[in-house]
């Protein structure tokens, strides 16, 4: 009687085995194979020149003839995680 159970338990706890050694393979080889997102990188450029001759450089004449550089085009927005407003707490009355 008892070989007989544990047959039928045996079935699914293999299978339930099996199933979540999948879907591990699965997340794993998503993780590892995704290409890195190119607008997540981050660049650093460091300056030599002193603050003075920047400031030299940029007359009022200059700032005035001055072209707005080329900003990266956004489509859509990432404002990230949108928290719930709560509503303001009100004092509590001592009686």
């Amino acid at each position: 009687m008892i070989s007989r159970q544990w047959r039928l338990l045996q079935l699914p706890l293999v299978s339930t085995i099996f199933a979540c050694l999948l879907v591990g393979l699965y997340l794993f080889a998503c993780k590892r194979f995704s290409k890195p997102d190119p607008s997540a990188t981050i660049s650093r450029h460091s300056v030599d020149t002193e603050s003075d001759e920047a400031l030299k450089y940029w007359t009022a004449n200059k700032m005035r003839h001055a072209k707005p550089a080329d900003l990266p085009h956004i489509d859509d927005l990432d404002r990230g995680k949108q928290h719930p407003r709560r509503p303001p707490s009100r004092p509590q009355d001592s009686r």
